[in-house]
């Protein structure tokens, strides 16, 4: 598993790695469109999710406003990186001899690489390498020696680990804070990842990315099915209120219940998603993809 980890952070790695090298040999500002259209691929391949499905929804306004919205994001990741390299090559006071189709053969390997390693349609299923992880997990929970104690101790296990998460990236992307969180929940267990995930969700200390774990977590199959009748995707459902996260959740969890439908139970309503998507217009599409898949699911779920 953390193998498969590491394999992930670096192909990602050599998307931002491509601009900071091009920004290193010196050359132009005007290479952050080429770069920016890497990362826009990236985006496509390895998040098709969040991405309309046919040429009716992309005429829709609030498709248009989220690819201009993820493209702006680019351009600021991509500039950024560039100018790193810019920063580095004035320090050394030289410009490396490399042509410029290095630096952006770089990016552009990290996605053939990337889809390599993760396939973005199998949601959480992050490959057979999860399965011993999954197997503690059931372990632990079988443990008949648990005590009260023992679950608080978990807990503070569980926010210990979830606070060094601080430490990662803000734009962090979902497989790896889905391999980070499994590997939390094999010390553990997904109750008490659950508990130290929702609790700063609850009292609204939570930051982007810990919000972002949340989801993650909330909408992955394992965890899903060992905390069956919790409604944990329902839970973290209402407490959400911005598009991003919504449109992450709305995303994960349409592909949760495809993947089995008896896990409806456990997600918000088809009602209450349509009623969100009318509140907040950025994630419209998202949470209409998601109604309509909680009712190919469970045609009753309401």
């Amino acid at each position: 598993m953390h193998t498969r980890l590491r394999l992930l952070q670096g192909a990602t790695a050599l998307l931002y790695f491509g601009p900071l090298l091009a920004g290193l040999g010196g050359f132009g500002w005007a290479v952050v469109p080429l770069f920016t259209a890497i990362f826009m691929g990236w985006l496509f391949i390895l998040r098709p999710q969040q991405w309309p499905r046919s040429l009716s929804e992309w005429g829709r306004p609030e498709a248009l406003i989220s690819l201009l919205t993820q493209g702006v994001v680019q351009v600021l990741l991509v500039a950024v990186s560039f100018g790193i390299g810019r920063g580095i090559g004035g320090v050394l006071g030289t410009v490396p001899p490399f042509p410029l189709m290095l630096p952006v053969g770089v990016s552009f390997l990290s996605i053939p690489l990337a889809r390599m390693i993760w396939d973005p349609w199998k949601g959480d299923r992050m490959g057979t390498f999860l399965d011993d992880a999954i197997a503690q997990v059931d372990a632990l929970a079988a443990t008949p020696k648990a005590t009260p104690e023992d679950l608080r101790l978990r807990v503070v296990a569980a926010k210990r680990m979830v606070g060094a998460m601080g430490n990662l990236p803000a734009d962090t992307a979902p497989e790896v804070l889905s391999s980070h969180l499994m590997a939390m929940s094999a010390q553990v267990n997904h109750d008490a990842l659950r508990v130290a995930l929702m609790d700063p969700v609850y009292d609204g200390s939570a930051s982007d990315l810990h919000l972002r774990a949340a989801v993650v977590h909330s909408t992955t199959g394992a965890a899903v099915d060992a905390l069956a009748g919790s409604t944990y995707p329902l839970a973290l459902f209402h407490e959400l209120t911005t598009p991003e996260p919504l449109q992450l959740f709305a995303g994960r969890c349409a592909a949760l219940v495809a993947e089995n439908p008896d896990r409806a139970d456990e997600c918000p309503s088809t009602s209450d998603v349509l009623a969100l998507a009318g509140r907040v217009p950025q994630a419209a599409m998202a949470l209409t993809l998601l109604a309509d898949a909680l009712t190919k699911a469970d045609p009753g779920h309401g």
